[in-house]
């Protein structure tokens, strides 16, 4: 009997030491850093989680794949130019990748109200999802805080992360492209904690095309 016991508390001992590290992280939280994110991977299930649309709406991600597969792209809001050069990217594509069948669907921290202005002022034709509460980016593990020293310098740049969202979290995603199927199966994931590196938009329709 105190074989089992001693068994057993070095297990528990060793469980905790191995969460410290950081390495056994899991999804539903937001991380120190952007290096420290714990993304999910090809073959998981998309989080049950809602968020809202320009208007306010909720929207439930379930409710995004069931008549088609989507290209989710999480990027940090419409105050980014990198997104927005991103996004322009996309916007190139769209007709290919609703020709294979499949919607895109942007999720930005910003409020509602941003996302709209941001859809409107970019031409975007796709929707923009507000996830302002980072819900969603926490359930998919790419949530990070920003450093007070980083929030600093962006309000010099006229960046105000709390104005923009309308939460003062302070909490962004990693840009990051999950391709999901109908039966809400993660079948392709991409992201980088370096935001200026971006996905080759062609590999969208690439990953796309092997769906069909």
């Amino acid at each position: 009997m105190y074989k089992c016991v001693q068994s057993l508390t070095v297990v528990l001992v060793a469980i905790t030491a191995f969460s410290r590290t950081g390495i056994a992280q899991e999804t539903g939280v937001v991380a120190d850093s952007a290096n420290e994110t714990r993304p999910l991977q090809a073959g998981q299930p998309v989080p049950s989680v809602s968020i809202q649309d320009a208007s306010g709406e909720t929207v439930t991600l379930q409710s995004l794949y069931q008549n088609q597969p989507i290209v989710l792209v999480f990027f940090r809001g419409g105050w980014c130019p990198i997104c927005t050069k991103h996004t322009q990217e996309l916007i190139k594509i769209y007709p290919q990748i609703t020709s294979l069948g499949a919607e895109v669907v942007g999720i930005s921290p910003d409020s509602p109200l941003s996302s709209k202005g941001n859809v409107t002022k970019n031409s975007i034709p796709f929707p923009i999802l507000s996830d302002a509460e980072v819900r969603a980016a926490k359930a998919f593990g790419i949530a990070f805080q920003v450093d007070q020293a980083t929030v600093v310098r962006y309000k010099g740049f006229g960046i105000d992360l709390a104005r923009a969202s309308g939460f003062s979290h302070h909490a962004l995603p990693i840009p990051a492209v999950y391709i999901v199927d109908t039966k809400g199966k993660i079948v392709y994931s991409h992201s980088d904690p370096n935001y200026r590196e971006r996905l080759d938009v062609k590999t969208i329709v690439e990953e796309l095309g092997k769906l069909r």
